[in-house]
């Protein structure tokens, strides 16, 4: 890892630098954001508790009174039934208000029939209560006032149950601020509540009002909802509504409205409630009223609306306490981005600052250094004959690195209590468990010198509580020495006192030995093979398969979500009306509206499947064709890999013609037009899997650069030329174009102009072009005029052994 960050050019050194202190900041941004972000979901999924509630309460509101209207006896029930008829038209349209909310986020409040199961409220789904409905007012003219009264209640009770279900799975019930948590409390539960209550006391009194004599035992029932109704219902929206009021400046901000609205309909409901309250007292205590039944419901009534208007006050105000916490979390988050953007700005500008103020002085060393390099170019005719001798032992020592002798270990501070594993013993020239070990033992195998810096690695480990890792000798019981490299960690215990400490020793002795031979000699040989690029070649041909599982993954995704879009569904819709009218099924395909239309719709449906089907055929068929395309893609470049080093004859065309073949498919999916202009040319004797993997990476910039571009025709044009001596081969596009100060470093190591780049395609290509015998050349006439770049191999490949020209002599500041 050192020698690696040694390799690094400055300006990488300081990014990389850069990285690991903006790294933690970035984490901490994130989490910070993504908090905040969860506090505003949790409030919009209660603004989505309060829209279902709406029609809801409407509901509460309109059910009760059609109980009332219809419930009357004969005698006393009006000539006129328009009353009843209108409230049955409201609660219709209020049925379908809560139809279009249940369409909208029902499924997010999980009235679903999986999620209301769960809770054991099937029978609250709201198709089923709109049935319920549609039930009770179709056999409404069949039934006497008693029986009347059941299915109302029921009903009632699946509206209180739906409003609860809404509260529970929309986070109001959890609300953590109190301003919007009393608001919702008045609103999805005391409110509710009174209202319900109303609805009964108003029923049961004109019960008693209508009858002669009066039923005691309806009057004492009378008192005690009277009562319950005082004590718990109106004082509990009472003290909800002002502990919201009192709480309100406490968290985003007072609300005007909330102060200015609220008070007045409290007050407004609280002395109706009140005189309702003592109108139903004096029934309950006397036997003479003097007032009507008509008169009671009125009072009743009265009550109930001063109720709803303020649910619908406290409803509105909840919205806007939610909404003001949201836009207070917004800007928040608007504020911490923008910090954090000024201090990553400020950041960059200093790392600009130090880089440009460093690489001055190494630019004037680069004469020097140019003149060293040659130097080295004669003494790198010695290091040849060396690296002979030490191929046998570098063979041998990445045999060896591959068989690493390494043991663990674990001591318990808290008991002192050490366990070694067999390794470890024999690592230390012990046999497993000859003998009892303990903390303090273990360092009489730790070399004299190297005592204390061990001693002191392990106490700062234990105060600091990080990772270690660090080097030191051993003396075995038979007198060999050893190197065993240490790393390790420390568990903390609830206190956050140290607990236990565990690690591994790992005997590097071979290594230190085959590094210390190999230091000085193999310097130059290594950075010479750190160049050569054996990963790079691995991406290449990784980048090659890449290209066409793009395609793969396109054609798979449009599979899924045609599936996921089908109209198949639609036919079990069809199947449940056909069950459902299975005693009439004729009459219902030739008399209900909706049953003439199933024939024309199964039609319309056949032939829609059929297009699914067909388009889901065509896609399976793409998709195996990519399939295909890959395993040639990994046979064809295998059989490149098989003889690296192996000179060929091949054709000119033919390799353009197999590099096209490696990216046809994300050619063909970005609508890339390819022209080709192939002149005769004489075949090249070339190393092939070397000049392929160069045209591969030529065309993939190229298709990536006319899609940069976003032109409407995007171009690609493939030329193959005879020069003085060399085959050119030209890969052209119309794409973004390449400035004029990159193009003299678009070829260096580590350069690119794309975000996700890693600087080193183009590089290899340039090198493998120089390895060939040929070289790499560029031409653009500025940015969004295109690029061109030509691979020029020669006719009479030169000595094969002849040391290529480094593409960046500066690669390894």
């Amino acid at each position: 890892m050192r020698k690696w960050f040694n390799n690094l050019k400055v300006a990488q050194k300081l990014m990389l630098i850069s990285f690991f202190f903006v790294m933690p900041d970035s984490i901490m941004l994130y989490l910070f954001i993504t908090g905040i972000n969860q506090n505003i979901q949790f409030a919009r999924w209660e603004q989505k508790g309060n829209a279902y509630q709406r029609p809801l309460e409407t509901l509460l509101k309109l059910i009760p009174r059609h109980q009332l209207l219809a419930g009357r006896p004969p005698g006393n029930s009006p000539s006129d039934p328009e009353p009843l008829l209108a409230v049955q038209a409201e609660i219709d349209a209020a049925f379908v208000q809560l139809a279009d909310v249940d369409a909208r986020i029902g499924a997010d409040l999980q009235f679903t029939d999986e999620g209301l199961a769960k809770r054991k409220r099937e029978h609250c789904r709201v198709g089923t209560v709109h049935r319920e409905w549609l039930a009770l007012k179709g056999q409404l003219a069949s039934l006497d006032s008693e029986a009347r009264a059941a299915p109302h209640r029921h009903l009632i009770a699946d509206v209180r149950t739906m409003i609860t279900h809404a509260g529970d799975l929309s986070n109001l019930i959890l609300d953590p601020d109190l301003d919007s948590y009393y608001l919702m409390d008045a609103s999805l539960l005391a409110l509710p509540e009174a209202q319900d209550r109303l609805a009964v006391i108003m029923a049961a009194g004109q019960r008693i009002l209508e009858q002669n004599p009066k039923s005691a035992k309806e009057r004492e029932q009378l008192a005690i909802w009277i009562t319950l109704f005082q004590d718990a219902d109106l004082k509990r929206v009472s003290d909800s509504l002002q502990t919201a009021l009192n709480e309100d400046p406490n968290f985003y901000g007072r609300s005007a409205t909330l102060q200015t609205r609220v008070p007045p309909a409290l007050l407004e409901f609280t002395a109706a409630a009140t005189a309702f309250n003592e109108l139903t007292t004096r029934l309950v205590r006397s036997d003479e009223m003097e007032i009507t039944a008509v008169g009671y419901v009125a009072a009743g009534e009265k009550a109930r609306a001063a109720s709803f208007k303020l649910w619908q006050i406290a409803a509105a105000e909840l919205d806007t306490l939610l909404q003001m916490r949201i836009e207070a979390y917004e800007q928040q988050r608007t504020r911490s981005l923008l910090v954090s953007a000024l201090a990553l700005l400020a950041a960059c500008g200093f790392v600009t600052f130090i880089t440009r103020s460093i690489s001055g002085p190494l630019r004037r060393q680069a004469a020097e250094l140019t003149a060293a390099n040659e130097c080295l170019r004669a003494e790198i005719a010695e290091r040849n004959r060396a690296e002979a001798e030490l191929k046998s032992s570098a063979a041998q020592l990445a045999t060896a690195q591959t068989i690493a002798r390494m043991g663990s270990w674990e001591w318990d501070v808290r008991t002192g209590k050490l366990l070694w594993s067999d390794e470890n013993f024999r690592i230390h020239g012990l046999q497993p468990g000859e003998r009892e070990l303990g903390f303090e033992t273990t360092f009489e195998f730790i070399h004299p010198t190297d005592r204390g810096s061990s001693r002191a690695a392990i106490e700062r480990a234990l105060q600091d509580g990080k990772p270690f890792n660090f080097e030191h000798r051993v003396l075995c019981p038979d007198g060999a020495e050893r190197i065993i490299q240490q790393r390790g960690d420390l568990v903390i215990d609830g206190a956050g006192r140290p607990a236990k400490l565990f690690g591994t020793a790992q005997d590097i002795t071979a290594r230190k030995q085959a590094e210390a031979e190999l230091a000085g000699a193999q310097k130059e040989l290594i950075e010479t093979s750190r160049q050569a690029g054996m990963a790079e070649v691995a991406t290449g041909v990784l980048h090659n398969v890449g290209n066409v599982l793009n395609s793969v993954n396109v054609a798979s995704s449009c599979l899924a979500e045609g599936l996921r879009k089908s109209k198949v569904v639609n036919l079990a819709r069809v199947v449940a009306l056909f069950r459902e009218h299975e005693a009439d099924l004729g009459d219902f395909l030739t008399q209900d509206p909706k049953g003439r239309q199933v024939p024309g719709y199964l039609a319309k449906l056949s032939g829609h499947l059929a297009a699914e089907q067909s388009a889901a055929l065509n896609e399976l068929a793409q998709l195996q064709k990519n399939i295909e395309h890959i395993k040639d893609i990994v046979s064809m470049q295998q059989n490149f890999a098989k003889v690296p080093g192996v000179k060929q004859t091949v054709s000119a065309a033919d390799l353009l013609e197999d590099a096209l073949r490696m990216n046809i498919s994300s050619i063909q999916r970005h609508d890339v037009q390819v022209l080709r202009e192939y002149e005769p040319a004489p075949p090249v004797v070339v190393e092939k899997h070397k000049a392929l993997q160069i045209l591969v990476n030529l065309i993939c910039n190229a298709k990536q650069s006319c899609e940069a571009a976003g032109r409407e025709t995007k171009q690609l044009t493939l030329r193959v030329r005879r020069g003085a001596g060399e085959v050119r081969i030209s890969v052209t596009d119309n794409g973004v174009g390449i400035p004029p100060e990159n193009l003299a470093r678009i070829f260096n190591h580590g350069f690119t102009t794309k975000q996700d780049g890693h600087g080193f395609g183009l590089h290899s290509a340039a090198n493998a072009a120089r390895e060939m015998g040929g070289s790499l050349r560029v031409d653009s006439e500025g940015a969004g005029c295109g690029a061109t770049f030509t691979l020029e191999l020669p006719l009479e490949v030169g000595d094969r052994n002849r040391l290529p020209e480094l593409a960046e002599p500066m690669a390894g500041l």
